[in-house]
């Protein structure tokens, strides 16, 4: 009965370790793996910031077309349905 007891012991004890050992591996992977997303979070902030001129155009001249042409386009619109409707 000794024997069965001390096996299941030892089989126990070698699980835990495997278990430590994993999770110790696991917890360097994460801390690598968050070193890689600082890394890649920082550079793409910085170059971000760099398109931030561009992209301040682009809304300006998109915000002057919505302006002017969809306002045009809708009345155009406005009037063909109107004109289509009357026949």
């Amino acid at each position: 009965m000794y024997i069965v007891i001390s096996i299941c012991v030892s089989v126990l004890t070698v699980a835990l370790l495997f278990l430590i050992v994993q999770a110790i591996r696991t917890l360097r992977q994460f801390e690598h793996t968050g070193k890689a997303v600082e890394y890649l979070v920082l550079n793409a902030d910085s170059k971000l910031e760099a398109l931030d001129p561009v992209v301040t155009s682009v809304k300006n001249v998109s915000g002057v077309l919505n302006n002017v042409w969809f306002k045009g386009a809708s009345i155009v619109y406005a009037l063909v349905s109107k004109v289509k409707r009357q026949k």
